[in-house]
């Protein structure tokens, strides 16, 4: 953690975790670092196109 901010995000994502967040359930079942390498790859490729 950063930020008070950060810390205060955290907890309030934990909060909605306890009372069923969808999003949560959803969150566990995806493999984030591919997305991770796409993003990384397409933000910084500085072609002209």
């Amino acid at each position: 953690m950063k930020t008070l901010t950060d810390f205060a995000l955290k907890e309030e994502y934990k909060l909605l975790q306890s009372i069923g967040d969808k999003i949560a359930e959803i969150d566990s079942s995806i493999d984030w670092k591919l997305f991770r390498i796409i993003f990384e790859f397409t933000h910084f490729n500085k072609t002209v196109s």
